[in-house]
């Protein structure tokens, strides 16, 4: 009679334990926590846009190039030059003590417009290679975050595993002690144990490192980075077009405006280069002291002044030719890498669709087919164990594939936010939500 009541009550632990064992849905992407509890990854980009001292970096060199516009299009100064003569020169109007002059150039029409141009549309792509910079620090945020959603995830798996394994070796020894298990069972979900502590070192390492890269990203210290729950929501998957989404790259990609910016930035400077064979001028002044002194009644003395224009000739017609070919030979190498980009982009676009495809189809295996047939095998195995037509260790087993299942799902499932991310990135948008011409496949 206690034989039977011991072995009933293994069976009640056994369907307890199963019984809390979360499913698939509710393991797989629902944290038991509050919204103000999560770590909000919109939150961190933001932080990131604010506080990143790589990006201010960049940001303030862009802004001091928007001030080197006033620089470049004004007047050059004007030359002062006062001449004293120790020895005065007598002349008809009277003795010439000392000259006051002032001189002024002034460069070819449109020379100064353009030179303020160019800097205008330099200050231009610094500012689109800091957003492009902006793009890449973002990738990296993601990459991280989902990296610690991965391990978050997989840590559950592995706690709800442990506490079913406490569960099944006190059902092991029970059984042992009335002679239905083998010392073998015990063993076994020992090991077993011992495995899954290994497993949570790895992780704990894994989190360590993503920690790092995030706090390095934020600006923040690895003792001040908020370590709350990661919420992440499965995206809708998504039909994709590469033609639609190469249209998306080349025009939101901050790389392709700052190519833009200067091919027109070259244009503007082949412009320069032309009228460089144009001449500059000059206007002065001249103001003559002229002093009293013994002179024919017939002289006035009055102080005279003399008005004279200056030209820059350019006379170095070898050194202006070669800086204009210079200046189309940029703007064909401008050419050259818009179609290289454009290249790039069409490849690494039709190969993230690829992977997104085949991992899609991996996840959709995970959720239809393997896990839920792990789970109808293991309670099925299960039955068989309460009726004595198994042993432990099938259970055991069964468990642990199921188990497997759930974290290699997790394992791919990063996997596909990871290259959503990436593709986020290639086409210049935050977020692949944001874009409303495919169907969804929810």
């Amino acid at each position: 009679m206690k034989q039977r009541f011991l072995v009933g009550a293994t069976f009640a632990v056994v369907f307890l334990a199963l019984s809390l064992r979360p499913t698939a849905a509710d393991g797989q992407h629902q944290p038991d926590t509050t919204v103000n509890a999560l770590l909000n990854l919109n939150d961190l980009l933001e932080e990131v846009r604010s506080n990143n001292p790589s990006l201010l970096a960049s940001r303030l060199k862009a802004r001091a190039l928007t001030f080197r516009r006033d620089q470049v299009s004004a007047l050059p100064d004007p030359t002062v030059r006062i001449t004293y003569q120790p020895y005065s020169l007598l002349t008809a109007l009277g003795t010439q003590r000392s000259q006051w002059s002032i001189e002024q150039t002034f460069p070819y029409p449109g020379k100064l417009q353009l030179r303020g141009a160019i800097a205008n549309l330099n200050a231009k792509t610094k500012n689109f290679e800091s957003q492009a910079f902006e793009k890449t620090l973002f990738l990296e945020v993601k990459q991280a975050y989902y990296e610690l959603y991965r391990i978050q995830q997989q840590e559950r798996h592995i706690s709800a595993f442990r506490n079913r394994l406490e569960s099944f070796e006190q059902t092991a020894a029970t059984r042992y002690e009335v002679g239905l298990d083998v010392q073998q069972a015990i063993s076994k979900t020992q090991l077993e144990r011992n495995a899954l502590s290994r497993l949570q070192f790895k992780l704990a390492e894994q989190r360590h490192v993503a920690v790092k890269t995030l706090a390095y990203l934020l600006n923040q210290s690895t003792t001040s980075l908020p370590l709350d729950s990661i919420q992440v929501e499965s995206l809708p998957f998504i039909e994709f077009d590469t033609g639609a989404l190469l249209d998306v790259a080349l025009r939101e990609r901050p790389e392709i405006d700052a190519l833009r910016a200067t091919a027109r930035r070259i244009d503007a400077e082949i412009l320069l280069a032309r009228k460089q064979f144009k001449p500059d001028f000059g206007l002065n002044i001249t103001y003559f002291d002229i002093g009293g002194a013994d002179v024919p009644a017939t002289a006035s003395g009055r102080d005279a002044i003399a008005i004279g224009v200056l030209m820059k000739v350019p006379l170095q017609r070898t050194r202006l030719r070669a800086q204009l070919e210079e200046a189309r030979v940029y703007r064909s190498e401008i050419n050259a890498l818009r179609e290289s980009l454009e290249t790039s982009f069409k490849t690494e676009i039709t190969g993230l669709v690829h992977q997104l495809e085949e991992v899609t189809r991996q996840i959709l295996l995970f959720r239809e087919g393997l896990i839920p047939q792990a789970e109808t095998v293991l309670e099925a195995t299960l039955n068989s164990y309460t009726t004595g037509d198994t042993d432990y260790l099938d259970l055991l087993d069964a468990e642990r594939m199921l188990f497997t299942l759930n974290t290699d799902y997790e394992d791919t499932f990063a996997r596909y936010l990871q290259i959503t991310a990436l593709l986020e990135q290639v086409l210049g948008i935050d977020s692949l939500a944001d874009l409303d011409i495919f169907p969804s496949l929810r």
